[in-house]
């Protein structure tokens, strides 16, 4: 009998464990499952335009909840992913996708929110061979043309292995485009200088645009670290929070606590609080 519980219990610990790898979303015309690459957190030391103090009551300790999120539109019967995560030894995003029974052949189109590490890293193998065989990525302009000259320059070396790995198959865009039936793009440029949000119907993919919920939602003007051009991040956080409240958009966001989707919301005195989806 204690040989029957304690499998029940190991197998039940791994589909659980496995459930918060994979979690689906329906909406109208098209299914996003929310694909874990890691599990992370941000400290203080990310965020020190804020008193360490008052990070600590905001977060609720000594980092703020966050994860490394991608996310598999399932539209049309084709798969288009957004985002990639770490690739190596640092991210699951490639074993979960194939735990929700979906190859690397199947993706047609990867949604590039802009090109840190922790989101194209796993486009590569770790011999720089592309991961996604058949798939065209889509980059901003401004966002491709900064990479390319880093990569020129030496001081980009994931970046320049996907270049040259996709060579032929990247496809780029100016803001405002729709690039693929259903889905348009929106400037999101301040976290990087071609930074993008994505708008799939009632879905806004919203990449780093915010790092720490607990902090970045109530305090849109609190940068992380991260953010490359602090004027226009903060302008891009606050205008996209207030397109989600106003439009009642679903966001969708790299760093959100898994699983990285849920409401954004403004109150009469223009104070904005999240709600993840369950």
């Amino acid at each position: 009998m204690k040989k029957f519980i304690l499998g029940f219990l190991v197998c039940f610990t791994v589909l659980y464990a496995a459930e918060q790898q994979l979690k689906t979303f329906r909406f109208d015309g098209f299914e996003v499952i929310a694909v874990k690459d890691a599990d992370t957190s941000m400290r203080h030391g990310l965020f020190r335009s804020l008193p360490e103090a008052e990070f600590r009551r905001m977060a609720g300790g000594d980092a703020a909840a966050a994860s490394v999120n991608t996310f598999l539109l399932k539209m049309d019967g084709k798969y288009i992913l957004a985002d990639t995560g770490n690739g190596g030894t640092k991210g699951s995003m490639l074993k979960n996708l194939k735990k929700a029974g979906v190859a690397p052949e199947q993706i047609e189109a990867v949604l590039l929110t802009h090109m840190h590490g922790d989101h194209i890293g796993g486009l590569v193998d770790e011999s720089g061979k592309a991961v996604f065989p058949r798939a065209k990525l889509y980059i901003s302009v401004p966002e491709c043309d900064y990479w390319r000259r880093q990569a020129a320059a030496g001081k980009a070396e994931i970046a320049g292995k996907v270049f040259q790995s996709y060579k032929g198959r990247i496809e780029t865009f100016e803001f405002g485009k729709e690039i693929i039936p259903g889905i348009k793009t929106h400037d999101g440029s301040g976290h990087t200088p071609g930074h993008t949000v994505f708008e799939v119907g009632p879905l806004l993919i919203i990449g780093d645009l915010l790092h720490a919920a607990a902090i970045q939602i109530p305090r849109p003007d609190i940068c992380a670290s991260y953010d490359m051009d602090v004027e226009n991040a903060v302008k891009a956080r606050k205008r996209f929070y207030d397109f989600a409240a106003s439009r009642d958009k679903t966001a969708a966001g790299m760093h959100l606590p898994y699983p990285g989707t849920g409401k954004i919301s403004r109150d009469g005195q223009g104070k904005y609080s999240y709600t993840p989806l369950k």
